[in-house]
């Protein structure tokens, strides 16, 4: 062995995600992710605690549906987060099932036994996405309850456009959905959903429902002059309660699972966002609780959110955060907070594994070398742990094995600085 890279089980040239994205759907890209998955006893255990309750919910309906999964960047929220919603889908990667791919890399009894439950009585659709994506660059606001009903519009094939879903919701009610797409196709020689995106789509819809009734629009105008100045805002009721009817329209039978990530970037000093984020989520709990009562739906909705921030990191710049961290405590009482500590036994063992021949091959080096390589390595005027021991020069070769711990405290600390950046790119995390 001449080279480091001769020394790891991992072959250097494959590409490592510097960030992982809950709406990255690419099959080779998803299964990449899971077999390279790293779950610490944490991991293993918070999973387990989250999926108990998720089965046992439709059983003992409660309305604390909010999930809060925090973690410093690379700790793997994201990924947590993912996973957890691909395992409930139980989606098919590569010819595999999702499900089983986590219970390999977790590894846990618990787990294991909790999947098998959900999959098998709870069929559950989750709709994953990330928020910052989903802003709108011409608002200065929007409401989470906005965002969530655009993309479950999305998902669920009606149209991104409130009005437009509007009408299709109306006429798919009244069974002439299709009636009018085909007319539509008739009409404008385009198929409805390239129609529904464009800027004329009031009027060429407006159109469509003229041919269809000319006794109700006279014109074919009539509809589109209905629409003008007409406010499109939805409230959190409405949103919840169309979220519902929906899901049942086109996912009868399903449980319903939303997968938000960054969600702390995007209420974070904010009381009206925070105050909003409360309210939606109490909405979810409170109308899936009554639907689950009378057994119109199999199991509640969950909604799962990544912060960077815990929840009482959130909302501490917020006048009067005592009362609006009750509030969302109440509304999240599941909380997975992922340790920077997990990211050092995670980049070890997924980065920097060692083959067994290497394993004696360090061992003799370490040996040779322990007394100038803790004199070199010794830290000054600081209580951590400096001393290497042959385990750890082992796990960590061929990094110092504080190094991982020291650069971890060193973003930390530029990240609490006055005016820092949220974000400091992946690449900062990558070993």
């Amino acid at each position: 062995m001449q080279t480091i890279g001769e020394l790891l089980t991992r072959d250097l040239s494959r590409k490592i995600e510097e960030i992982i994205q809950v709406d990255q759907s690419d099959e080779h890209s998803v299964h990449a992710e899971i077999t390279e998955y790293v779950a610490t006893d944490s991991i293993r255990d918070q999973y387990a605690t989250l999926l108990k309750a998720v089965a046992e919910a439709p059983a003992e309906p409660h309305e604390s549906v909010g999930v809060w999964v925090s973690g410093f960047f690379g700790s793997g929220k994201s990924s947590f987060a993912k996973n957890f919603g691909y395992a409930l889908q139980n989606r098919t990667v590569l010819g595999k099932n999702f499900a089983d791919l986590l219970k390999q890399q977790v590894d846990h009894p618990q787990v294991s036994n909790f999947l098998d439950l959900i999959n098998a009585q709870y069929p559950t659709e989750v709709i994953l996405f990330d928020i910052a994506k989903e802003q709108d660059t011409r608002r200065v606001t929007q409401r989470i309850a906005e965002f969530i009903y655009a993309v479950v519009l999305r998902e669920l094939g009606y149209a991104e456009d409130f009005d437009i879903a509007e009408l299709e919701i109306e006429l798919e009610a009244e069974r002439k959905l299709d009636q009018f797409v085909a007319k539509c196709k008739e009409i404008h020689g385009q198929d409805w959903q390239i129609v529904r995106k464009g800027a004329q789509r009031l009027s060429r819809a407006s159109a469509v429902l003229h041919a269809l009734d000319p006794g109700l629009y006279p014109a074919a105008d009539s509809w589109a002059r209905t629409q003008r100045n007409r406010d499109a805002s939805v409230t959190v009721s409405t949103v919840v309660h169309r979220t519902f009817e929906l899901f049942g329209r086109r996912r009868p039978g399903k449980a319903l699972v939303l997968v938000i990530d960054e969600v702390g970037q995007h209420v974070a000093r904010s009381g009206d966002k925070i105050e909003d984020l409360r309210a939606t989520v109490e909405e979810f709990g409170r109308v899936g609780r009554n639907l689950l009562k009378s057994r119109r739906i199999p199991a509640p909705c969950w909604i799962v959110i990544t912060s960077q921030e815990k929840l009482d990191e959130v909302v501490a710049a917020i006048d009067s955060k005592r009362v609006e961290l009750a509030k969302l405590q109440d509304r999240f009482r599941h909380r997975i907070d992922l340790a920077p500590s997990d990211i050092r036994e995670v980049a070890t063992k997924r980065v920097l594994a060692k083959k067994d021949a290497a394993v004696s091959l360090l061992k003799r080096l370490y040996a040779e070398n322990q007394g100038s390589l803790n004199a070199a390595l010794r830290l000054e005027r600081t209580s951590r742990q400096a001393h290497v021991s042959e385990e750890d020069f082992v796990q960590f070769y061929p990094y110092p094995p504080n190094y991982v711990d020291l650069c971890i405290s060193i973003m930390s600390g530029v990240r609490l600085q006055p005016g820092a950046p949220r974000h400091l790119g992946g690449s900062n995390r990558t070993i």
